[in-house]
């Protein structure tokens, strides 16, 4: 499953360039900056930072995503979604 390919990008300043999926109560906010090759992503919840085991290493943004990267971290937070909803229903 190929979930980077569904992020819409919009560019938030020059070269500059921002998607965000929601996954349940988690926000995932990936961004392209101005010169770069490589992605940095966040996990919100209510607009804060969380840290998630499996994704975060200690830090809030995860540096240096290539495409898959950012899949396998978008794969963990739907995971955890499915995972909630199967509880709660």
């Amino acid at each position: 499953m190929k979930l980077f390919n569904t992020l819409k990008f919009n560019e938030v300043g020059p070269g500059h360039f921002q998607a965000k999926q929601q996954f349940g109560k988690y926000q995932l906010s990936v961004v392209l900056l101005p010169g770069k090759a490589k992605y940095e992503a966040a996990v919100f919840d209510d607009d804060m930072f969380v840290q998630l085991p499996g994704i975060n290493d200690n830090d809030d943004v995860i540096p240096g995503l290539t495409p898959d990267s950012v899949n396998a971290i978008m794969l963990k937070l739907k995971t955890i979604e499915l995972r909630f909803l199967s509880s709660v229903g």
